[in-house]
């Protein structure tokens, strides 16, 4: 219920699904609340006009009641540590050869540096092979089981890995890696989406890369306690490694396969009678239900979108440093700062805590300015200035300072983010996750082809390249953001002009409709 008092000021009186009610009052008439409210997913839009002049702008006005306050901790005290946990394995998996480099790895499988290259490539890709069938399981199963049965395999095959002895064993192996861990962060991504409201989403999002970090920090320090394990029973400390952390993450398998939750009225967060109808409209305003069948309507609709070549393209160009970096820092810090195998492994640590400082502080300038395309943006320029250092500052431990830096974390959580929040419909989303995957793995394979022996142990030209790669990144943003702002712009003016009527009833009426962005009159692109 809406009611409007044009006299000196404007009241506004909100009815949300808990009858709690909300009023704002405007001071004076200069200063002109306009308020649309979609009555599918109860988000309230609202344009500000300062003088009748000022550029028009939407923005959410949402006030959690108690009630959905409690079931919000209830959800984060249950689902964040499983997201947590299966991210940080995930990524604490994958970089264990770049710290094998400094562990006898070269000796004991006789492998040439460009070969190392080419092993670490290999992962993406068994990735990019499973990216396909992954959208089809994810369709067909439940995720807690589907992403449990993934942990138990990619763990078999990293603990296997430790039997290798030659270029081409390393290599399959690495593949296999790649291949089962491939589905982990497309199906976290849908998990997400299915269990939080979309202004929600993007602080979940920060989590991903801000673990990614911690994984290599803590990467790091497990592997120098694994350093001095060489030799125990015959074996090279990166074989010991890589069985107890293979072992390790097979056990969490059985365990996400039983307890995660993986959609919002699951059984494991023993919902009270309030609670399911809190999360019936938490649904609706996720605007995503899972769906067994897949909608090639979807599929055509973001066939057509420019934004999603952008969102193609960006994950490719990013990822190129991005694999270049998480390979080959650990030899960079070692060559180029003149430090010791042992001390090589530790330095990964502040790298990793400054990565995580700095999507931290990216995530806090998000949620306090609400601008996810000019963050990321801001992002591009940090990994710029760190490349830039990579190729000008002398050898000696000033290299650390571009080390840290070449990172693309803050931006990449933010691509997250916007394909989560910014489109709807379960099948296009997952076309769009499954398309970034696919350049994810692309441009992670080309980065460690870059860094070719004979360029090294600066890489000049692999920066450079990395550089250019990151400024067109900043471009097809800021292009995304334009085309968002737009749409948002021709959007509020047909709901103005009283446009899509009958679209509008259809959408109140439906508990579970399975609309996309594009054909949802009251979806705002958050920029």
């Amino acid at each position: 219920m809406i009611e409007n008092n044009l006299t000196r000021g404007l009241i506004i009186t909100i009815m949300n699904p808990m009858k709690t009610e909300i009023k704002i009052q405007t001071e004076s008439l200069k200063d002109v609340e306009i308020v649309t409210i979609s009555n599918k997913n109860n988000v309230c839009n609202s344009k500000r006009s300062k003088n009748n002049n000022s550029e028009s702008s939407e923005e959410e006005l949402f006030v959690y009641s108690p009630e959905e306050k409690k079931l919000l901790k209830k959800m984060n005290f249950i689902t964040a540590p499983f997201i947590f946990i299966i991210v940080f394995f995930q990524y604490l998996d994958k970089i264990t050869l770049n710290f094998s480099a400094v562990m006898n790895l070269f000796e004991d499988t006789n492998i040439s540096e460009n070969e190392y290259g080419l092993s670490g490539a290999m992962y993406y890709i068994g990735f990019l092979i499973f990216l396909f069938p992954n959208q089809y399981f994810m369709h067909r199963f439940q995720l807690s089981k589907y992403l449990g049965v993934l942990l138990l395999l990619w763990g078999a095959s990293l603990a296997c890995t430790a039997l290798a002895t030659s270029f081409a064993q390393l290599a399959v192996l690495r593949c296999l890696l790649g291949f089962f861990e491939s589905g982990a962060v497309p199906c976290i991504m849908m998990l997400i989406g299915l269990l939080y409201r979309r202004s929600e989403q993007p602080v979940l999002f920060s989590i991903i890369p801000s673990t990614m970090a911690l994984g290599g920090a803590m990467g790091g320090l497990i592997g120098y306690g694994f350093l001095n394990m060489g030799g125990i029973s015959g074996l090279s400390a990166w074989r010991w490694y890589m069985v107890v952390l293979g072992c390790t993450t097979s056990a969490i398998g059985f365990v996400v396969f039983i307890f995660l939750p993986d959609k919002a009225d699951s059984r494991w967060y023993r919902l009270t009678s309030i609670e399911k109808e809190i999360i019936k409209e938490r649904i609706q305003d996720s605007s995503m239900v899972q769906q067994k069948i897949i909608n090639y309507q979807h599929i055509l609709e973001a066939l057509k979108e420019t934004r999603l070549y952008c969102f193609i393209l960006v994950p490719l160009l990013l990822n190129m440093v991005n694999g270049a970096m998480g390979l080959y820092s650990t030899l960079i810090i070692k060559t180029l700062g003149h430090f010791t195998d042992g001390q090589s492994i530790l330095l990964s640590i502040p790298a990793s805590v400054v990565a995580i400082i700095l999507i931290s502080f990216s995530a806090y300038l998000n949620k306090r300015f609400n601008e996810n395309c000019y963050i990321a943006i801001l992002g591009c320029m940090v990994t710029i200035l760190g490349l830039v250092l990579l190729i000008v500052i002398p050898e000696g431990a000033g290299i650390l300072v571009g080390v840290f830096l070449a990172i693309i974390g803050p931006q990449y959580s933010i691509l997250l983010a916007l394909t989560s929040i910014n489109i709807s419909g379960y099948t296009k989303k997952s076309f769009y996750v499954g398309a970034t995957s696919v350049t994810y793995c692309v441009g992670n394979f080309i980065g460690p082809m870059l860094m070719q022996e004979k360029f090294a142990p600066r890489y000049a030209l692999a920066m450079v390249i990395q550089i250019g790669a990151v400024v067109i990144s900043g471009i097809l943003i800021f292009y995304v953001r334009w085309t968002y702002k737009q749409d948002n712009k021709k959007r509020h003016q047909q709901l103005l002009n009283g446009e899509n009527k009958e679209l509008s009833l259809a959408i109140q009426n439906s508990q579970e409709a399975d609309l996309t962005d594009k054909n949802n009159p009251h979806f705002v692109y958050r920029l």
